[in-house]
């Protein structure tokens, strides 16, 4: 029996096209970063005391790795409890180089996300 006169075709495609739409929007629903001090992709002259991230949601912060010239850098982290959006860690140890922070968070859904992001402490071409 065909559902509004229409070819069987036509309804997969847009059976099909429904099923996508519906994973793009929860694929999208995970929370990520939404900002951080140091910015992304930035230089700054000093090292920085501290790391600020921002998500655009509530999570839970299970993961902060600081490195630089391929070396764990030592900070204060400590992996979160309770979800909040915004977060400070200590970075007391921090030098000039080129940093990369890995970082993990739980969201309210309980699906892990994972990235990072990068700056230079000093001059843009600072030795990794």
């Amino acid at each position: 029996m065909k559902l509004f006169n229409l070819p069987a075709s036509l309804l997969r495609s847009a059976a099909l096209f429904a099923i996508v739409v519906l994973f793009a929007g929860t694929a999208s629903a995970h929370t990520g970063l939404k900002e951080s001090t140091p910015a992304d992709e930035s230089t700054v002259q000093a090292p920085p005391s501290e790391i600020n991230l921002i998500f655009n949601g509530p999570v839970r912060l299970v993961k902060l790795e600081v490195m630089v010239a391929g070396k764990v850098v030592p900070t204060q982290f400590r992996p979160s409890a309770e979800a909040l959006s915004t977060f400070t860690i200590a970075t007391p140890n921090a030098t000039a180089g080129n940093y990369t922070v890995n970082w993990s968070v739980i969201g309210e859904d309980g699906h892990t996300v994972s990235n990072s992001f990068s700056f230079v402490v000093g001059t843009a071409n600072a030795a990794d």
